[in-house]
């Protein structure tokens, strides 16, 4: 959807933006129209002197390569991403601007998510975005989910600099190699564009530890304004700063931090149906990306700069969609893909384990499939208690040779195995919540409970043990579960009571390392054995 150019404004503090849940593809397309024509007549008579210059934003792909069908309106049903499609529009962009001044820029989290991601560490996303002519990407918390040395290595094998200015080594204070801060592109000799990132503080917490072992993660400070001071006096004309913050839940204090940075422009992320206008806040222009992205979007804004100074005189957004059917795809990035998941095919077939026999997965009781993932996660932690949502298991086991692929299939989410502490009263309303079967049950490993269900609001949690006792509410127990849940996913709000989170490997990978442990030299039986009992 385009948006009609906007002079520049101020506003004191950011106000979030909500979709209307009434709008559709119909009112898109009914506005496309009169935006167009509004922005053709203001390009027209735009003041003379100014200098066009536009951003192209992709980011929080997610590791998605290739297209796939969308669930949600305005685009419901259509084929959309892909990273053929992706790079022919980002070229037709750059051509369509005839010379005029433009980079592009990701926003992070492209390195894991996704089947192609999964079995290639990160290197088949990497073989995309240089395809997409990327001149800088942000360094998100995704991108470290295969760990700092392979992160380093795939920085090697990026066309395009990694950037984040408030990731330093523990110890030296320095960024590590691979890294940049900043970065300045100069377009002819009056108009010098500079980028610098901020890697989600939170990252430790939001990836395994080891992951970014011997890192430090801060937050923006003195110390990266100081590197936007530099920055200016260093000839940057205008200074974009890359993070991954949701403006729709952009708290006063991350606000401040932000804006006393002085940057000329904050990209961040939004979860919006639709796209929120870009908006100047005490002077800083702010633009999103969508957070479901995944691939399917391309972010325009386009800005109009006044000669000499150069200070943003105008500026408008475009959010386009990647409609795979009507793009004709980039034939070199196609057949690269085509070989990525011939490959793929390939590394799916390592052979994992063999089981003995075929096992059905459960939503609604106990599932040997379940007491398998629960107790795997249980032995990587030495936990009181595993616990385990019956949806994040999406396939059944056969009998035979058990491979890569099918712990993909049985395991498809990219989620991290996670320990926490929460108190029996935390557990009772968990186990109640996973009595009523509105989400399924919960698998457990550790422990075992009995319920009754007659409907889903007649039911009754009747008793819990844990490790053969009577689970006692007052108590803290150290629980391992994963990521979803410890975010409350599934309503399990409770988990989100945890405290001293400390995050695992992901789950794929703490599951295969227990099957071959417990499948060496045998093939691997599972069962069910009184866990969980429904009366």
């Amino acid at each position: 959807m385009t948006e009609t150019p906007i002079p520049i404004e101020s506003s004191a503090s950011p106000q979030p933006v909500t979709a209307d849940p009434t709008s559709g593809r119909d009112r898109i397309f009914l506005f496309v129209a009169l935006l167009f024509l509004a922005g053709t007549i203001w390009w027209v008579a735009r003041p003379s002197g100014i200098q066009r210059y536009h951003l192209i934003i992709t980011g929080v792909g997610k590791g998605r390569i290739t297209p796939f069908i969308s669930r949600f309106d305005p685009y419901k049903d259509k084929k959309m991403g892909g990273a053929e499609f992706v790079s022919a529009r980002i070229s037709e962009l750059i051509s369509g601007f005839k010379g005029e001044a433009c980079n592009v820029v990701s926003l992070g989290n492209e390195l894991s998510g996704s089947p192609e991601t999964y079995f290639t560490k990160g290197e088949a996303a990497i073989e995309a975005l240089n395809s997409y002519r990327l001149d800088a990407m942000l360094a998100g918390n995704i991108d470290f989910s295969f760990g700092t040395n392979r992160l380093a290595e795939l920085a090697g094998k990026a066309r395009f600099p990694f950037l984040a200015a408030n990731v330093t080594e523990e110890g030296s204070g320095q960024p590590p190699s691979w890294l940049n801060s900043e970065r300045i592109f100069s377009h002819g000799s009056n108009l010098h564009m500079a980028f610098i990132g901020i890697c989600p503080p939170k990252t430790p917490v939001l990836t395994a530890k080891g992951n970014v072992s011997g890192l430090s993660f801060v937050h923006p400070g003195p110390a990266i304004a100081s590197r936007i001071t530099a920055l200016r006096t260093g000839g940057a004309d205008i200074v974009v700063l890359l993070t991954l913050y949701d403006r729709g839940k952009l708290t006063p204090d991350e606000w401040a931090s932000l804006s006393h940075l002085k940057p000329d422009i904050i990209l961040m992320i939004d979860f919006n149906a639709e796209a929120p206008a870009p908006m100047m806040l005490d002077g800083i222009l702010v633009k999103t990306v969508n957070g479901y992205n995944q691939g399917s979007e391309i972010d325009l804004l386009h800005l109009d700069l006044e000669p000499g100074s150069p200070r943003i005189a105008s500026f408008s957004s475009t959010r386009l969609p990647i409609l795979s059917d009507e793009i004709t795809p980039d034939p070199e990035v196609a057949s690269a893909v085509k070989s990525v998941a011939a490959k793929i095919e390939q590394m799916k077939s390592e052979r994992v384990v063999d089981f003995a026999s075929d096992f059905q997965r459960e939503y609604n009781q106990e599932c040997p499939i379940g007491n398998l993932v629960a107790d795997s996660m249980r032995f990587l932690f030495k936990t009181d208690l595993a616990l385990q949502n019956s949806g994040g298991i999406q396939s059944n086991i056969r009998k035979g040779s058990f491979t890569l692929g099918d712990l993909y299939d049985v395991l498809p989410f990219d989620n991290d195995v996670v320990a926490i502490d929460l108190t029996g009263q935390d557990l009772l309303e968990l186990l109640t919540l996973s009595s009523s079967l509105k989400r399924g049950c919960l698998q457990i490993s550790g422990g075992s409970y009995v319920f009754s269900n007659r409907n889903p609001d007649d039911f009754e949690l009747k008793s819990v043990t844990i490790g053969g006792a009577p689970l006692v509410a007052t108590r803290t127990y150290r629980i391992t579960t994963n990521s979803f849940l410890a975010d409350g996913g599934d309503e399990y709000r409770q988990f989100k009571h945890g405290r001293n989170l400390q995050i695992g490997p992901q789950q794929r990978e703490v599951v295969r390392s227990y099957l071959r442990l417990i499948g060496a030299s045998t093939s691997v039986s599972l069962a069910t054995t009184g866990r969980i009992i429904r009366e």
